[in-house]
């Protein structure tokens, strides 16, 4: 078994020390429902795997987080092979490993479009700033997401899903410029 210098603590973590100590990321789109058996058979897996691993969730997507790429590999493939995504909201329907595929393609094209209309429309830092404001003011991840759906509904509300278009941006800013985006916190990450 590969062994880590670094002692792994299982309360909280920042999200850089997560990126940091468990690099190996492995998506679950997750906007249909799980029975209680699946989510039962997920979380067997991931412990099976590392009893270390660590999760999250954000805009309709479960992450999962190895030490060991081969874990984050061992876990992706279970994904599939369980069929344990989940496409449409409000659904259990598991779907094929293809209609995984092509909804990673339509999600990586939607992110690319939101983002492009974020720019052009000059609201990208507007949107993000929206969920700084809200975390430094204390509130948590759900509501501050929400304050910045609001901003993407006000500049346009023919937009469908503001939840969804918010958390793409959100998410950017999160990855491209992590130590601006934390230090909107007290502590700067100690949310």
């Amino acid at each position: 078994m590969e062994q880590r210098k670094e002692r792994v603590f299982r309360g909280y973590l920042s999200s850089a020390d997560v990126e940091r100590l468990y690099p190996a990321r492995v998506a679950r789109i997750a906007r249909g429902e799980l029975t209680y058996a699946d989510k039962g058979r997920i979380n067997e897996e991931v412990s099976s795997i590392d009893q270390e691993w660590r999760g999250g969730r954000f805009n309709g997507i479960e992450y999962f987080h190895f030490r060991f790429p081969h874990q984050g590999a061992r876990m992706a493939a279970f994904l599939l092979k369980q069929r344990l995504h989940r496409l449409v909201p409000g659904s259990g329907r598991a779907p094929t490993p293809e209609d995984v595929d092509a909804e990673w393609a339509r999600l990586a094209r939607e992110r690319e479009a939101i983002l492009s209309w974020a720019r052009s429309a000059r609201m990208l830092i507007e949107i993000v700033q929206a969920y700084r404001f809200e975390r430094r003011q204390g509130a948590l991840s759900s509501t501050a997401h929400c304050a910045a759906a609001k901003v993407v509904e006000k500049v346009d509300p023919s937009i469908g899903d503001p939840m969804t278009w918010a958390g793409v941006c959100i998410e950017w800013a999160e990855r491209e410029h992590r130590q601006w985006f934390w230090r909107c916190t007290r502590d700067h990450q100690l949310l």
